[in-house]
């Protein structure tokens, strides 16, 4: 996944940021899902369990931002990975907007855009009869 011969800098720099940021974000959502756990069960435990809900909804709505946030940096990943950095790139910076915002996955999707492989045009593989 880290193959990087032959890369420019700034791809080489936003493929790891890229990776960096979606393990970093897999760490985000533990977090929450740890402290939806804690404010759920002192909702129980206190009786204050409408209260308490409110905080609730608002942790588990940030989980599934998150969630969607990182299922869109493993794709930039992916397309990192397989060199096409102008998709990776698109899809790190659109991954980075979804709150809670990830400013590392902004970078190296910038880092991505910017590459001198972002901006070589792909061939097309033609179809051909045998």
């Amino acid at each position: 996944m880290l193959n990087m011969e032959g890369l420019s800098a700034e791809a080489k720099i936003g493929k790891i940021l890229i990776l960096v940021a979606v393990i970093l974000s897999i760490l985000v959502i533990i977090v929450l899902g740890f402290i939806a756990g804690i404010v759920w069960s002192v909702g129980q435990v206190t009786g204050f369990g409408i209260m308490m809900s409110l905080p609730q909804w608002i942790l588990i709505a940030l989980i599934i931002l998150k969630l969607a946030g990182t299922a869109m940096g493993i794709v930039a990943l992916y397309y990192a990975g397989r060199d096409d950095f102008s998709r990776a790139g698109i899809f790190a910076v659109v991954s980075c907007v979804l709150p809670p915002l990830d400013l590392v996955m902004l970078i190296g999707g910038i880092f991505c855009l910017i590459g001198r492989e972002a901006n070589t045009a792909r061939s097309v593989p033609s179809l051909q009869n045998p």
